[in-house]
């Protein structure tokens, strides 16, 4: 099998692409799982490396929309502007840490997330797969954040 049935009218999605995509997204559950229940001397780090993952993947998702914009004949400058910013907004985010507190942190890459899905699921002329793909990591970074923050904000 090499490729996962898609819904009616989407393109399949490879095996590979989905065994990459849950290597990416692992760091996520892991990070959050460590920071909200592992040995206290692990918190720290295990946050840092949930902050700094978002990071990479908020940009990350910010350069494959510039990507697929790139495609267009004639690309639309809002959504290659949206797509930077993205990136701009997870590198401000990042840099914010020690400056605000890190439920701000946490709570802005949620957020920033989230305006991502949004924006992406209100683009139109995208691979039927790139949904599918953008709301699973997505999905595995809320979560995972939205348990940091829980646990951030609550001790």
């Amino acid at each position: 099998m090499d490729d996962v049935r898609p819904p009616a009218g989407a393109e399949a999605i490879p095996v590979a692409l989905w065994g990459i995509a849950l290597v990416a997204l692992a760091p996520f559950p892991a990070a959050a799982v460590v920071y909200c229940y592992g040995p206290a001397a692990w918190t720290a780090p295990a946050l840092t490396l949930l902050i700094a993952w978002a990071a990479i993947t908020l940009a990350f998702l910010g350069g494959v929309r510039w990507g697929l914009e790139t495609r267009e004949p004639r690309p639309r400058p809002m959504r290659q502007a949206f797509s930077f910013l993205c990136a701009v907004a997870a590198v401000v985010i990042l840099l914010a840490r020690g400056r605000a507190p890190d439920t701000w942190i946490v709570g802005g890459f949620l957020a920033g997330f989230l305006i991502q899905w949004l924006f992406d699921h209100q683009t139109p002329d995208t691979p039927s797969r790139y949904p599918i793909l953008s709301t699973a990591v997505t999905g595995a970074a809320c979560v995972s954040l939205g348990l940091a923050l829980e646990k951030a904000m609550n001790g």
